[in-house]
């Protein structure tokens, strides 16, 4: 049970004086509040400031001045506090009042020393001085009877459940409450009740309830009732049947990921966001919607768009890849478009056809058109719209049937703030957006597809069978890859091909890998030390460490970056014994 269950004094119930903009503001109890003593003074947000003697307001004390004879109230609790703070407020012979803020100190009642709640609570505590918060943390409804039937405690899910504030009923006789209730049957002998479905006829609603008689020294005390809204519990197992379901959609979700079309086949990963991504262009491909790859650079956006294309009802026409990164500006617009005889100088005899019109009825894949300049932008945006092409130098517009897959790693929101993309085009290219992950977001990923690229290259290359040292794997899945997938099989290849062994170890790797392969460096814990301390205690562990892995003096300078004289002055100044190492 909360303080705010069992407040016994409103708001509009307490002497209030509100200073705002320069003015005073008395609320109608103030108004009325005729004796000598203090009024409440807060701000003009409610919240609590102290106190002030109500002579001075009669004196006609400016506002201003007002604040410098306010004095602080120490009686107060928040309202969400466990009533039981009350208690033992009172028990100490306070005969006060307790003002009830908000966590802002914004004032929102009271509780008197004559409020019956508190002393059914101090009763009750009596029993068992540690339950109470206990009881206030649980989700169920408590309420606790008496050997006399009277209503000594309610926890603050009764009055959330029944709708009845805590003070209304503490103190009362069951009997003139709900003289139908269980909860009496049950202290005249009945016995305990468990899990049984009640009506509280007095609200009119049904609880799912326990209903147990208590004892202290062999002697009954009262009964104690812990109950639950039984709709609730329906509606609980309504969601649990409802999460069955969810978990059976997932599980169906799962195995439909397994059954991707083949043309997926060489996008290898079971990566939960990767997973994803291929299920959504799996779904998009027998469509003819405008499809968007993002990602970053060789995270393989051309592969995917390849097997959307084949996944397609255009898989037996032409799939045709255009980089726009790497055409220049000045022959972008023929490549696309094409162009007549004739229409600019060192034009081909009979004209030239764009890759559009070589991607009739088929699939253009436009990477990289985030590389693309304004002017092409408009010239694209065009043939979208109209489906049609006008080549250079030509003087009519040609149709074309043609699926759009476009690819890009720029940041084409912000570029479209700036300008830098047509809005319009964003919105024509970006109908499905696929985003690939990156591999270093990926990492789960990275044993799967070594062993796929070692069968790819081992076969390429006419080796046998071969696997990684776990060393070797251990160095991958530290590494973060920034060229991603293409830069995996680039080193899986030029690790195949230094091979000559069933196991590809450090040595194979390339020259940046094998520097990834020092153990870390662990810091020295500090010990109040100083920092110079520090860094010779590094320092001195670091030489160790690099003589270990080198075996001889000539390398572990090199691998330091120190001068010969250097080298040695720090053996003899750490007593580094060469010949222990």
């Amino acid at each position: 049970m909360l303080v705010r269950d069992i407040m016994d004094l409103s708001l509009e119930a307490l002497p209030i004086v509100k200073l705002a903009d320069g003015e005073h503001y008395l609320n109608e109890a103030a108004e009325n509040f005729v004796e000598g003593g203090f009024i409440l003074v807060v701000d003009e947000k409610g919240c609590l400031l102290g106190k002030i003697n109500r002579y001075n307001l009669d004196q006609g004390t400016p506002a201003h001045k007002l604040r410098s004879l306010i004095e602080p109230v120490k009686d107060t609790i928040l309202f969400n506090e466990n009533a039981f703070e009350l208690v033992s407020y009172f028990k100490e012979g306070n005969k006060g009042v307790v003002y009830v803020i908000d966590q802002e100190k914004k004032l929102i009642g009271a509780v008197s020393w004559k409020n019956r709640a508190v002393h059914m609570l101090s009763r009750i505590k009596d029993y068992a001085p540690f339950f109470p918060n206990i009881f206030d943390a649980m989700y169920e409804a408590i309420i606790i009877i008496d050997y006399t039937g009277t209503i000594i405690y309610v926890n603050h899910a009764y009055t959330n459940i029944v709708g009845v504030p805590a003070g209304k009923i503490l103190g009362k006789k069951m009997e003139d409450i709900e003289p139908t209730s269980m909860c009496l049957k049950v202290l005249k002998g009945h016995p305990p009740v468990l899990n049984q479905k009640i009506l509280i006829e007095s609200i009119g609603v049904q609880v799912l309830a326990n209903i147990t008689p208590f004892y202290v020294n062999g002697k009954l005390q009262g009964v104690i009732s812990v109950f639950r809204n039984i709709y609730e519990t329906i509606n609980l197992s309504d969601e649990l049947k409802k999460m069955r379901d969810i978990a059976q959609y997932l599980h169906n979700e799962l195995k439909s990921k397994d059954k991707l079309p083949r043309a997926f086949n060489a996008l290898v990963g079971n990566n939960r966001y990767f997973r994803e991504a291929l299920v959504l262009a799996a779904t998009v491909a027998p469509t003819d919607a405008v499809v968007m790859i993002r990602g970053e650079s060789g995270v393989g956006k051309e592969l995917l768009a390849e097997a959307i294309h084949k996944s397609s009802s255009r898989k037996n026409y032409p799939f045709i890849k255009v980089n726009c990164a790497a055409i220049p500006e000045s022959l972008l617009e023929s490549e696309l478009f094409g162009y007549e005889e004739g229409a600019f100088t060192g034009a081909k005899k009979g004209g030239k056809p764009g890759k559009f019109e070589l991607a009739q009825k088929g699939t253009i894949f436009l990477d990289e058109v985030g590389d693309m300049s304004p002017a092409m932008q408009a010239k694209l945006l065009r043939v979208i719209q109209e489906k049609e092409i006008e080549k250079i130098g030509g003087k009519k517009t040609v149709h074309v049937d043609v699926r759009i897959i476009s690819a890009t790693n720029k940041d084409l929101e912000t570029m479209v703030v700036k300008k830098q993309f047509r809005e319009d085009l964003y919105y024509r290219l970006n109908v499905i957006p696929i985003f690939l992950p990156p591999l270093k977001r990926r990492k789960d990923d990275i044993p799967l597809l070594v062993d796929y690229f070692l069968k790819l290259y081992c076969k390429k290359h006419n080796k046998g069978k071969m696997i990684v040292s776990s060393e070797v794997m251990n160095i991958f899945l530290k590494h973060e890859w920034p060229g991603n997938i293409r830069e995996l099989k680039n080193v899986i290849e030029h690790a195949v091909i230094l091979c000559s062994s069933d196991m590809i170890t450090t040595k194979h790797l390339p020259w940046y890998l094998k520097n990834a392969q020092a153990d870390d460096i662990k810091l020295p814990e500090w010990q109040k030390e100083t920092l110079p301390e520090l860094v010779e205690k590094l320092e001195k562990d670091v030489i160790t460490r690099v003589l270990k892995k080198y075996g001889n003096k000539s390398s572990a300078i090199k691998a330091l970056g120190i001068s010969r004289r250097t080298f040695y002055l720090k053996l003899k100044k750490y007593q580094i014994d060469i010949s222990n190492i």
